[in-house]
């Protein structure tokens, strides 16, 4: 340092050694924020449907494997999109019995419910059995006993926000957990 009139006149020298390891970091730091945001919404499409077949689950009487064939997620933008099949579900999946006054089933778990009428084990064309009755008179067309579908399952009551409450932990763990990977990863490489 020297002094000039009543000025102080400074010169600092310095090597940064690194640097060229720091702005490539930092080049890639938006291409990695990216594969983290990617990795997180395929994890979310991955385990969005289990969470809603248990939600589902744990209020109807219905196998895992009849709800899983009726629920799908893609992933539109930046998100996913959870869909519920509107095909009918027979209650014979519901374990629909024919019993003397028409047929029991039970929609809801632990709750038998009874439809009175003419009910009868009918095996459609696909070959499947299914609990159908005549409309109307006899030797006219039949028609198959549904219950709810997938679709009205997922919208039922407050379903919709305790699974978008699901998904919004399970990116933000994913993302944290990414970023963790991430740093770990960044801090082995300085050491090395």
């Amino acid at each position: 340092m020297s002094v000039v009139g009543n000025s102080i006149v400074g010169g600092l020298s310095m090597t940064l050694t690194g640097l060229p390891d720091v702005e490539q970091a930092l080049a890639a730091y938006p291409r990695k924020i990216a594969l983290v945001e990617k990795r997180a919404i395929l994890t979310l499409q991955r385990k969005l449907p289990v969470e809603a077949r248990r939600d589902i689950q744990a209020e109807y009487n219905l196998p895992a494997a009849r709800i899983r064939k009726d629920l799908g997620a893609r992933i539109r933008g930046q998100g996913i999109r959870l869909t519920g099949y509107f095909r009918g579900i027979g209650l014979r999946n519901f374990g629909g019995r024919i019993v003397k006054d028409g047929v029991t089933a039970s929609i809801f778990k632990g709750k038998r419910t009874l439809r009175t009428g003419p009910y009868f084990l009918a095996t459609l064309r696909s070959g499947n059995v299914q609990v159908a009755r005549r409309k109307g008179k006899p030797r006219l067309p039949i028609e198959v006993a549904y219950g709810p579908t997938v679709a009205q399952m997922l919208r039922k009551g407050r379903r919709p926000e305790r699974l978008v409450e699901f998904a919004r932990g399970v990116v933000r763990d994913e993302v944290n957990r990414q970023l963790k990977s991430l740093a770990a990863k960044s801090a082995a490489s300085e050491v090395a």
